[in-house]
């Protein structure tokens, strides 16, 4: 489970892979490196993190 009150993630539970201190939402932090998880998801004891909240489906583009 992610921590709710995280000050980093903001409880998303992803981070920026190149900026670790900020999450990985573009209206939140950064979204200018691969997403990662934060510290608060690795603590023992918590799953993963939901990426349905931060990943959006789109579909293929057509050329």
């Amino acid at each position: 489970m992610t921590d709710p009150d995280c000050k980093v993630c903001f409880g998303i539970g992803w981070v920026c892979e190149n900026h670790p201190h900020r999450a990985w939402a573009e209206d939140l932090g950064c979204q200018c490196g691969a997403g990662m998880p934060c510290a608060c998801v690795r603590a023992d004891g918590l799953e993963e993190p939901d990426v349905s909240q931060v990943l959006e489906e789109r579909p293929p583009a057509r050329n």
